[in-house]
């Protein structure tokens, strides 16, 4: 909520993993850890703890891209996040990549610019894209998917190994097919309620 309402929302991408592994992975550790426990054995906790920081980091990556999907089982809205002024690991990409004046801009948008969210959401799409922001976070949940592949691995019962890799391939599924073109009409709510299409 301070960083959303800040002047300021420069961020760094570790900055923005920090605050995922600390938001979203102990959901995971927490499952994780009572199945373990019903199960009885604790064995493997810390390699359970690992996995779910790697899974948790990568869900919350994934959620930012399909941020800028229209996912059904997201929200309606593309890149809302963004003007939300929710402090994605996509922004803070965007931070590090573009030009200092590309950086202003992209400060900008999501202050007292009085365009249409609509337009607003197609400039920083275009900065995004310029900063190749999409293709870096589809890398950084290829990385964090091995890494909690190879934890999964470490394991030594079969039937927990499975469970995992189960859960690897459930919950980290990258978009694809024809609807998860970033490059598609998007269809963007505008607080009036009322929907607007307009080209990516």
């Amino acid at each position: 909520m301070v960083w959303r309402d800040a002047r300021d929302k420069r961020l760094k991408p570790l900055d923005a993993l920090a605050i995922y592994a600390l938001k979203t992975a102990p959901a995971f550790e927490a499952a994780l850890y009572c199945g373990a426990r019903l199960a009885g054995s604790l064995d493997d906790a810390e390699i359970l703890r690992q996995f779910a920081r790697h899974v948790g980091v990568a869900f919350q990556i994934l959620n930012d891209l399909n941020d800028w999907h229209e996912d059904s089982h997201n929200k309606l809205a593309a890149g809302t996040d963004s003007v939300g002024g929710r402090p994605t690991v996509l922004w803070a990409l965007a931070l590090e990549g573009l030009a200092t004046s590309h950086q202003e801009e992209l400060l900008g948008l999501v202050h007292d610019d009085p365009r249409p969210v609509t337009e607003r959401l197609e400039q920083i799409r275009r900065l995004y894209q310029q900063a190749g922001v999409f293709e870096k976070a589809e890398a950084l949940v290829d990385k964090y998917q091995q890494r909690a592949a190879a934890l999964a691995d470490s394991i030594t019962s079969p039937e927990l190994q499975r469970l995992l890799h189960y859960l690897i391939e459930s919950v980290l599924e990258l978009p694809s097919g024809p609807d998860a073109s970033l490059a598609k009409p998007a269809i963007c709510i505008e607080r009036t309620g009322s929907e607007k299409e307009y080209p990516r």
